[in-house]
């Protein structure tokens, strides 16, 4: 009921939380922006990759970097990722899809 009172009284979605091991998985936009759609990542320009490494939109729409962030092979990103806009939610631990930049800290 709580979820729905809040999700009624508010303008942005409830996102469904991945806890555990479990990672949300976030998509690979097919051009370098940066601004991708929700839940979407773009790599940055390849002459500020090893500083910026990615600009990711969580899915409230909300735009950040992963400039503080290891990235591995795989794509799995540590530490978790926090929205720094003020009253959004989204704190995961995510991976990046179809990441094909290798490692980078």
């Amino acid at each position: 009921m709580l979820r729905w009172l809040k999700q009624l009284f508010s303008k942005r979605p409830i996102y469904a939380s991945h806890r555990g091991s479990e990672r949300a998985v976030v998509s690979r936009h097919n051009k370098v922006c940066a601004d991708p759609p929700p839940m979407h990542w773009s790599p940055c320009h390849p002459s500020t990759m090893r500083r910026f490494k990615a600009s990711m939109t969580c899915p409230y729409g909300h735009g950040l970097t992963l400039r503080e962030h290891s990235i591995g092979a795989d794509g799995e990103v540590s530490p978790s990722v926090v929205c720094p806009t003020r009253g959004c939610s989204f704190h995961e631990y995510v991976r990046l899809d179809k990441w094909s930049f290798g490692e980078v800290a």
